[in-house]
Formats: structure tokens, C-alpha cells, sequence
């Protein structure tokens, strides 16, 4: 909770923001038990720099679904196995011996169902002494920063995503779910995304494994402007870089933001456990504009 002033008001909730476009450390809560007026300020923080974190915290795998609740509904991941006791949350574990790292592409979670992950929390139980970062893209910076005459064409364009089933895992992240084996379907979305809160435009895309093509274009057609939007939306002074502790929590806006963890720490351990939450359906510029209309 965050502490109170002499007359017992809640003072506000200390963020300091972690680069110039995206991220801030969140100082002075606990989050296991936080309460009505400080999660408000938590989640202003959230829509104000894409992703927050917070260290030193202690949390149980109740605690740590309980502060996730407060964001919405958690999601079950259609084609990866959670804890036995608690399938929403994914257990992330890179042994000492493995070489496969899990997320390490840049990529926004769950592009590949209609209705994506709002957000995605990660607490860090075992880190390496060095590597493992995770980096973070600002999307919204990533719109702004193209030309007028870019703004416009990617408003007209949609994704098309798939999941990619054979992407190579950590022995430790095999486990597969009977939908596993169900052919993928693709999920269409707007380049341009308006986020539902901020009401804000940003570019949504992810790797080109899962944003396979523009709908309507072939792969081969839509590989040069994708591949330059990836290059561009992860430009350094649109992204923000974490290095993890024990005991760090972190939580990301999906609808925002894309995020890569770097697989460089061979030969030492890594344990986090993973909540995403449920998001909507997501809508264009075009969509705000016959609302307006």
C-alpha cells in the first residue's frame, strides 16, 4: 500500500520513468496488498508508460492472480499448459543446460486470437546474474515518429496472424494442451491500432513468423513494409530495457507496446511466472471515425 500523509490522505504513488519513450519503476506499493486508490495511480502509471514494474515484491502464486484480477479476467493460454494447481499462470523455466530461450523475438502477446491479451504480468523468481533482459517497444511512439503520408497508408492496412506451432522452446516450455494439435486459425487486426482507454493510435504488428502478410496482399508483397515497420518501431529511442531481480513484477500493456527477452545468460537459471489478462476486440482509425460520424 502506499503510505499516508499526517492527515491521513494516500500520498501519490512514485513512478520513475525508465527511458524517454516507454516504462517506469513504481516505488513504495505492495502489490499483494494494495488497495482501491493506490491500483487506481498503479494504473494510470500503466496507461501513461506502457510498462511498469515493481521490485522487492513477495508474492505466492494467489497473490500474484489476485493483483492480476484487478486488471481483468486472466486468460489461459489456447496451446501452452499452466501450474497444476493454478493454470493461469505459465511457469517460464530455462535450465542451466538449455540454449532455447522463450519470447526471444520481438512480438505482442496473443496477436494471434481475435480478441488479444489486454496485458501480460511477469514476476521474477529466479534471474541470472547477469543477461535476460527484457526490452520494450512504445508503439505509440513507433505512429508518431513515421511520416503523415506512412500514418495513412498503414490506417488502411490490416495483419493477418498465426500462431507458430513449431517454434522452437526450451524443454522446459513443451508442454502442449490437446488444442495444440487444432490447426491454427489466423486472426485479422488493423495496423493501427486505437487503444480502447487512451483512445491513442499505435502500430500493432509482432515478428514476421506470427504477422505473416497484410490481408488482401501476399506474404511476398507485404515482407519489405513489414519488415521496415519491425526495424523502425524498435529504433533505441523508442525502446526502454529491464534487467530483472528476484522478486521484480512487471506488467506491460499489449495493446501498446512489443517486447523481446534476450536469451544471453547460457548456463544459468531462469524461473518467472506469467499471467496474461484478457483484452477486446481491437478496432481502427476507421472505426473511430464512423463513431464520430
Amino acid at each position: 500500500m502506499a503510505s499516508l500523509e499526517g492527515d491521513g490522505r494516500v500520498m501519490p504513488v512514485e513512478t520513475i520513468p525508465l527511458a524517454g519513450a516507454i516504462g517506469a519503476e513504481v516505488r513504495g506499493v505492495d502489490v499483494a496488498q494494495i488497495d482501491e486508490e493506490t491500483f487506481a495511480q498503479v494504473h494510470k502509471a500503466l496507461l501513461d508508460f506502457g510498462v511498469i514494474y515493481f521490485r522487492d515484491q513477495r508474492l505466492s502464486p494467489d497473490q500474484q492472480l489476485a493483483f492480476a484480477r484487478r486488471w481483468g479476467e486472466a486468460h489461459l493460454h489456447p496451446y501452452l499448459k499452466g501450474l497444476a494447481e493454478r493454470p493461469e499462470i505459465i511457469e517460464i523455466v530455462k535450465e542451466p543446460e538449455e540454449r532455447r530461450g522463450f519470447g526471444d523475438h520481438w512480438h505482442t502477446d496473443q496477436i494471434f486470437t481475435p480478441a488479444p491479451a489486454m496485458g501480460t504480468m511477469l514476476y521474477a523468481k529466479v534471474t541470472p546474474a547477469f543477461g535476460g533482459d527484457t526490452l520494450f517497444a512504445s508503439m505509440y511512439a513507433a505512429y508518431e515518429a513515421l511520416s503523415p503520408a506512412m500514418q495513412r497508408l498503414c490506417a488502411q492496412l490490416k495483419t493477418w496472424n498465426l500462431y507458430d506451432k513449431q517454434a522452437p522452446r526450451a524443454g522446459s516450455m513443451s508442454n502442449k494442451i490437446p488444442e495444440q494439435e487444432k490447426p491454427a486459425v489466423p486472426a485479422i487486426h488493423p495496423l493501427v491500432r486505437v487503444h480502447p482507454e487512451t483512445r491513442r493510435p499505435a502500430l500493432y504488428l509482432t515478428d514476421m513468423q506470427t504477422t505473416r502478410r497484410f490481408d488482401g496482399l501476399s506474404e511476398e508483397e507485404s515482407r519489405p513494409l513489414l519488415a521496415y515497420l519491425l526495424q523502425h518501431a524498435t529504433r533505441p529511442e523508442l525502446t526502454c530495457r529491464l534487467r530483472w531481480e528476484p522478486g521484480t513484477l512487471a506488467i506491460w500493456d499489449n495493446r501498446c507496446t512489443m517486447h523481446m527477452a534476450l536469451n544471453d545468460y547460457h548456463g544459468q537459471r531462469l524461473v518467472m511466472h506469467r499471467i496474461t489478462i484478457k483484452g477486446e476486440p481491437t478496432f481502427g482509425l476507421d472505426a473511430v471515425a464512423q463513431r464520430a460520424a
